[in-house]
């Protein structure tokens, strides 16, 4: 364990011009006193390791010594920079890339250092999609675990139909795809983890297929989805001040190329499918047909009402 210590006290030491002992301290899980002493045993084993006292003191590493990182460029800290987002996040893993990348920054030296601020000043990567935020998914840094432990998971799951359903499934991988997550089980199937409502992690193994590549299982399970046929036509009627902005949600969904009428003309794979895509829209949009649309989105809308009546 000291030698892992060691060593990210000096990646901590590159990517940063001085630190004071205390910081070092909280980062490294130890107390300062531990700090002083490793910073002896570096400086004992020819790493050139110091410290300035005073108000602006701290303990330093002189900017010529390099480990294995030295020839990172500033164009590889700029692309650092950019691959940085709130996914990490998602799975409980933020602080954990934070912490990698800076010491990856600190063995690449000054010019990666510098292509990372300016990588961060001039690029923001959002993989949120237009007009829908981010989903919750408080049960992603569980199933991942999960996952990496190579378990069963026990799921209690509401469909794309609303309903309910308790499912047992081997984890095989998790994909993010346009902000929203996904969990690959080993059949395959997908499984949106923003509708998992509960999760176990069972103590039962989660083999996968001899062969199994995540990459062709995410490929064939998207083409079901983004093939699927829409064979239900649907005609809303938008209103005057957000025709445009109905036809840019619903683009994927157009069955016509008038880009100024309010009458929109749209496809749907089935009725909840319409109802999920258009209920969010509110009072922009009106269903003229068919009549089963028009009253699921009735019975949609008054059970949305009903849940937020006072008392």
């Amino acid at each position: 364990m000291r030698a892992d210590r060691l060593l990210s006290l000096v990646l901590l030491l590159q990517a940063r011009p001085d630190v004071a002992a205390p910081e070092l301290a909280d980062r490294l899980g130890v107390s300062v006193r531990t700090v002083l002493r490793d910073v002896d045993a570096l400086s004992a084993a020819g790493i050139p390791v110091y410290t300035e006292r005073g108000r602006f003191g701290g303990i330093r590493l002189l900017d010529t010594y390099r480990s294995g990182l030295a020839n990172l460029s500033r164009a590889e800290g700029a692309g650092l920079a950019v691959g940085q987002s709130r996914l990490a996040g998602d799975l409980g893993l933020g602080d954990a890339l934070d912490s990698a990348i800076e010491k990856i920054i600190g063995a690449g030296g000054q010019a990666l250092r510098g292509g990372l601020t300016q990588g961060r000043r001039h690029v923001l990567v959002d993989v949120d999609p237009w007009m829908r935020a981010g989903e919750a998914v408080p049960l992603l840094p569980l199933i991942h675990d999960g996952l990496l432990r190579g378990r069963r998971l026990s799921l209690d799951y509401r469909d794309s139909a609303g309903d309910r359903q308790l499912r047992t499934v081997a984890p095989a991988g998790l994909v993010a795809k346009a902000g929203t997550w996904y969990l690959v089980t080993a059949e395959p199937a997908l499984v949106r983890v923003s509708r998992v409502l509960a999760c176990t992690v069972l103590p039962q193994p989660a083999p996968l297929p001899p062969g199994f590549d995540l990459d062709a299982a995410w490929s064939r399970l998207r083409d079901r989805v983004e093939v699927r046929p829409r064979d239900l036509p649907v005609v809303v009627t938008a209103a005057p001040d957000a025709v445009a902005m109905v036809r840019r949600v619903l683009a994927r969904h157009l069955r016509d190329d008038d880009g100024s009428s309010p009458t929109v003309r749209l496809a749907f794979a089935a009725v909840q499918h319409a109802v999920g895509s258009l209920l969010g829209l509110g009072t922009r949009v009106e269903v003229v047909s068919p009549p089963s649309v028009r009253t699921a989105m009735r019975t949609a809308a008054l059970a949305v009402a009903d849940l937020y009546r006072p008392g």
